[in-house]
Order: structure tokens, then sequence, then C-alpha cells
């Protein structure tokens, strides 16, 4: 189910506390007890006032009426995607670098596709992930799984615009079978319900389905024999945008030995498809210095998805 608008103020409105409160000190991420500052509460509605009920007049003689058949009630429908809780700023010194940034995208993604803009997922997408699926978690293509416990295949909404990748299942997500479920997980949550997301929109994954022992780096041998299971799920989902998540994922769909600072500078493309980079929510943990580039990065994340999703602005990008 996904949550309401309330609660994605809330997720946004606890995650920018957690970075005012704690700026760069050192220690865990984690959100800190206390209030939120005024400035970053969400405004309740204002309560709704029923009109007082005018009694009918009583008839002196009695009146034919005829029966009134009610309009059919529309009910509206809700928005495929959520709209940003990220309201421009012209006084954020930031601002001006993400739109730049983001302009800058959608030319080179215009010389990337051309004249015909990808469409999202085809209308069997569930079905064929489903199919992917169980091929997959048996699979012995490699080492791994003589030591795993469960085979990590990925979650999330088939059609998703955003698609998140990480390196490998840490410990967590092999007993459980589910990406990104320990600390670090949790931390990604918030951060995609900081953007305006839930888990329910995106879809998240990890380079190998495997988790290698001692949550080592990916070997080539393995990265060989599961990127191309991974290489499949992105044909079916079909993306608008990827975000790597850390220096291996990065460095191993792009096919790239730069380092993740570098990599974090620009948007690159992966099949078409625009690809930026960003801390792992692990390196967080132990680094929360990093915390400030990486909510730009994924502020950068939900203007670029926002445009990529508009007509008028890609059609600007090829102008």
């Amino acid at each position: 189910m996904k949550p309401c608008s309330d609660d994605i103020q809330q997720f946004r409105a606890e995650f920018l506390a957690w970075l005012q409160q704690n700026g760069s000190e050192e220690g865990a991420w984690f959100l800190d007890e206390g209030p939120v500052p005024e400035t970053l509460r969400t405004v309740p509605a204002e309560p709704v006032t029923a009109e007082p009920v005018m009694a009918e007049p009583v008839m002196a003689e009695p009146v034919t009426v005829e029966p009134v058949i009610a309009a059919p009630v529309t009910v509206p429908v809700p928005p495929s995607r959520p709209a940003s809780p990220l309201a421009p700023d012209p006084d954020d010194p930031f601002a001006a670098e993400c739109a730049q940034f983001v302009a800058e995208t959608l030319q080179n993604y215009r010389r990337q596709v051309g004249s015909h803009v990808p469409e999202g997922a085809g209308p069997g997408a569930e079905a064929d992930l489903v199919v992917l699926r169980d091929e997959v978690l048996p699979c012995t293509d490699c080492a791994l799984h003589e030591t795993r416990h469960h085979t990590v295949f990925g979650a999330g909404n088939p059609r998703a615009e955003v698609l998140f990748i990480g390196e490998a299942p840490g410990r967590d997500e092999d007993l459980q079978g589910e990406p990104f479920v320990g600390a670090s997980g949790q931390l990604l949550t918030k951060i995609i319900g900081a953007i305006g997301f839930s888990r329910d929109d995106v879809y998240i994954c990890n380079i190998l389905k495997c988790r290698p022992p001692g949550n080592r780096d990916p070997l080539p041998e393995e990265v060989a024999r599961c990127e191309p299971h991974l290489q499949r799920q992105l044909d079916i989902i079909r993306p608008r945008v990827i975000c790597c998540l850390g220096r291996v994922a990065a460095q191993t769909l792009l096919k790239t030995t730069a380092s993740l600072g570098a990599l974090r500078k620009t948007a690159h493309f992966y099949q078409g498809i625009p690809v930026l980079a960003t801390y792992h929510p692990a390196a967080l943990l132990r680094n929360p210095g990093w915390k400030r580039d990486t909510w730009n990065d994924v502020r950068k994340l939900r203007a670029l998805s926002d445009a990529l999703a508009d007509p008028a602005r890609l059609g600007e990008a090829g102008e």
C-alpha cells in the first residue's frame, strides 16, 4: 500500500531534521529523537466545517415530487507517479546546480535516444518478471549458490520509473531473500521517502543475486554469470532512470574504473537509460559526513525523473 501524502511529507521532514541536527558530526546514521523543527513540520490541513442543513419547510398541501436520479459520482483516480515534495527554493544555492544538471542530462539523453523516446514497461511486465524470477532463484551458475541461504532477485514496482541497484545482498538480505532489508535498507527507505517515493513506487535489485562470503566485492566471473539476469530485469522494467548505490555497482554497470567521486559529478548512460551514482547506504552508516552529498544526489535523481516524465521538457531538450 502506498503511503499518503502526509506520510511522504513526514518521511522528508524526519530526514531533513536529521541532517540539520547532526551536521557533519561523526556517529551512526539514524534519526535522532526529539521534535521536528518548526520549519520542517507538515502543516495540518484546516478542519472542514460542514454547512448547516436547513430543514425543509412544511407544505400546507401534499406535493407530488418527481423521483430524482442522482448523478453518477466520479471518483478521482490518483496519479500513477507521486508528486515531488521538493518545492523549488530560489534561496537554495543547490537549486541552480540541480537545474543545470537536469538540462545538460536531457540534452545528452536526446543524443542517446534520438527522436524516439523509449516507452516504459510493456503490458506483460509483471508476468515476465515472475517468469524470470522463477528461473533465477534456483541458479547454480557460480559458486555463490553453495553458501547462500536465499537468492535475492529484487523487489518493487514492475513498472517503476526509478530503479536502484546495489552491488550484492548482505547478511540480512541473504537470510530474508529481499533486497535492502537490514540497517542500510531502512536508511534507503527513508531516503526514497524523502524525495516523494515509496518502495512500492521504485524497483530495487543488485548486480549479484547471491551474497558473497564476508560481503566481499563481487568477482569478475560472478558478475559475468549474474549480470545477464540484471540485463533482463532492465529490459522488462524499462526504468526512466537508474541510481547506482556505491562504487562497485556503478563501476560494474558502467564498465569503468572511475572513482565514485568522479562518477557522481554527471549522469551516465546504460543502454540509453540515464544512470546516476551515489553513496551506498551502508557507507553512510560508517561515514555520516557524506550524507549532505547523498541528499543532493537524490534531489538530482528526483528532478531528472520528473523531467524525463514530462513530454514538454523532453521536447525542449530536442530543440
